[in-house]
């Protein structure tokens, strides 16, 4: 759930993912603002 470059928490993905543990972890480490995560049901062209 953390970064591996700024060890920040990352953006969530799905609304599943907003939990109080999540929050938590936000206030303690911050939110990641490495670039965006790319949703795992969007293809990318090539």
């Amino acid at each position: 759930m953390l970064c591996l470059t700024c060890r920040r928490v990352r953006p969530a993905l799905s609304v599943a993912d907003y939990t109080a543990a999540r929050a938590r972890l936000i206030t303690r480490h911050g939110l990641c603002l490495c670039a965006p995560p790319v949703p795992a049901n969007v293809t990318r062209g090539t």
